[in-house]
């Protein structure tokens, strides 16, 4: 349990790459909230900076942050190389604030999110919450692509529209998504905490990265995986489960964020397919041994995995059919399956370093 604190303020850390159209969005609805954080830290690895820097500087003047009787938000942005992780733990580095919010750089705010994540922590005084996750939100806030300059991919119009069916299957089929197995195990873990009904909240198997909250005490001795590099595929559920050893991870329905993706695609989908299962079996085989789960557990575990990475593997064979890029992704899946095998064997001293050598061999970043 994290030492008792009230906490009365936030710092929001945004990584970014290439997008400064999607932070002229954000950020003007982050800073419209009722609840302001302390700092914004937007740590950008574009190719070219200057683009960024202007955007930030232009949403947090449209934002009116010295206006109108609110207090002036710090605002840092930093360069520096690429890499999701990377960024994120530098700007962790830069936070003084008791709580931390890790939105996506084209995560929109709902009114009243801020407030309804800060209300949870603030609520527990025990300090037993050491992460709020708020709601997906169906549609934007009002008003707010009324000046957007991008629009949604028709992939991620389709994504967004089957992902609660698709969660739903992988809650009730754990071959459809292992790591709802360990969410399970998790969530029966879990204290009881019926106050969080007043604010209607609800423990929760872990959080989706582009709307991250966490105590920053429970993530900063960690921080995000460093050794996933890239797309940094399940940071989030790493960080999740990271903040699940030392307390309770919650989702907040109060709370709402529309993810209004960007639409540039991910061009190497053989690296995306290898990433996909190596990376899923480092987390699954890491989090075997730090929750200490039991030998028949593990066992289950690293089976749940190999019948994901099966399905997968036919999904995309079907998938090779009509579309090139999918014969690639699958050409990934194929390398990276002795990964997973590699990995559950590997001592926990040497999982680290097991799976930089499985990076290497694949040829992936």
């Amino acid at each position: 349990m994290l030492p008792l604190f009230r906490p009365s303020t936030f710092d929001v850390v945004i990584a970014t790459r290439n997008r400064p159209d999607a932070l002229s969005l954000t950020i003007p609805l982050l800073l419209a909230q009722a609840r302001r954080p302390e700092r914004l830290i937007v740590i950008d690895s574009s190719d070219d900076h200057a683009p960024v820097a202007d955007a930030v500087a232009r949403a947090v003047t449209k934002s009116g942050s010295d206006k109108g009787g609110n207090r002036p938000v710090e605002v840092i942005v930093e360069h520096t190389e690429k890499g999701l992780t990377r960024q994120r733990n530098r700007g962790l580095e830069l936070v003084t604030a008791p709580v931390v919010f890790f939105p996506d750089d084209d995560a929109l705010f709902h009114p009243g999110t801020s407030e309804a994540i800060m209300e949870i922590y603030e609520r527990d005084v025990q300090g037993q919450v050491t992460a709020v996750n708020p709601a997906d939100a169906a549609e934007p806030p009002p008003g707010a692509l009324a000046e957007a300059e991008y629009d949604m991919s028709t992939a991620h119009k389709r994504h967004a529209r089957t992902v609660g069916s698709r969660t739903h299957l992988a809650r009730r089929f754990n071959v459809l998504g292992p790591r709802y197995f360990i969410g399970d195990i998790l969530l029966s873990r879990a204290p009881e905490l019926p106050w969080l009904a007043e604010f209607d909240a609800l423990p929760v198997e872990w959080m989706t990265g582009y709307r991250m909250t966490f105590r920053t005490a429970a993530l900063r001795d960690h921080g995000f995986e460093k050794v996933f590099g890239g797309y940094s595929l399940f940071e989030d559920t790493d960080a999740s489960w990271i903040a699940w050893q030392s307390g309770v991870v919650v989702g907040a329905n109060r709370g709402r964020i529309y993810h209004h993706r960007f639409p540039g695609g991910r061009t190497d989908r053989y690296g995306l397919g290898a990433m996909g299962l190596a990376n899923l079996a480092y987390l699954m085989a890491k989090h075997t041994a730090d929750l200490g789960l039991t030998a028949p557990q593990t066992t289950q575990a690293r089976r749940l995995t190999r019948r994901y990475a099966r399905l997968r593997m036919l999904i995309a064979r079907v998938k090779a059919l009509r579309q090139p890029g999918a014969r690639e992704e699958l050409r990934g899946m194929k390398a990276a399956f002795g990964a997973i095998d590699r990995l559950f064997d590997a001592p926990r001293a040497a999982l680290a370093d097991t799976y930089l050598s499985i990076k290497t061999d694949l040829a992936i970043d």
